[in-house]
């Protein structure tokens, strides 16, 4: 009897751990949609990145080929052109400060 609970033990924390990796990837690389207002975009490159400034919190724009997202220069030039004006901004990622990590913009969408 110990060693079947022993081994329910082993898979209970098993499925915890996968459950853990598989929440982490989810957090990371689902796009989610913010309402916030663009204060600042330049065509401009900072470290081979375009950054998008906004007033919820900065955001960086570049192509991901493992999300098949080349377009970048489009997505800043509405950015510069959205300056100003409510926007509907569809982004991934996480912002770690330490690490100078940003939400990468897959989408930008001006708001009537």
């Amino acid at each position: 009897m110990t060693e079947y609970f022993k081994r329910l033990k082993i898979k209970a924390i098993l499925i915890g751990i996968v459950a853990c990796i598989l929440l982490v990837l989810y957090s990371y690389f689902v796009a989610d949609t913010i309402m916030t207002r663009i204060t600042d975009a330049q065509m401009a490159k900072v470290d081979g990145r375009f950054m998008i400034a906004t007033e919820y919190r900065p955001f960086v724009n570049y192509d991901a080929r493992y999300r098949l997202k080349f377009n970048s220069g489009t997505v800043q030039n509405d950015a510069i052109k959205f300056k100003g004006k409510m926007v509907k901004i569809k982004k991934y990622g996480w912002r770690i400060p330490i690490f100078s990590m940003y939400e990468n913009i897959v989408k930008i969408e001006e708001e009537k």
